[in-house]
């Protein structure tokens, strides 16, 4: 089972919850939610700067999911297998 069809990130739904999942140099797999702490959008994968930015507002997350730039002011939520 794959997680991402385009590593080396992804948007997927696990259930209820949507996750934003990351394959990092080492092959370690970083889950998190894939909603914005600011008010709840879904961000997505930004290719060019590897961050995980947000469409509404233009909070930006590391490829982790630790905050770079708000109006959010916490990091996404890890997520577990």
């Amino acid at each position: 089972h794959r997680l991402c069809e385009r590593p080396p990130a992804c948007r997927i739904r696990g259930g209820l919850t949507k996750m934003a999942i990351y394959r990092d140099e080492d092959g370690v797999v970083h889950r998190m939610s894939a909603v914005c702490r600011h008010l709840g959008c879904i961000v997505n994968w930004n290719t060019n700067e590897k961050t995980w930015d947000c469409p509404c507002h233009g909070s930006r997350y590391d490829s982790t999911g630790r905050v770079i730039n708000g109006p959010a002011n916490s990091d996404l939520d890890a997520v577990s297998e």
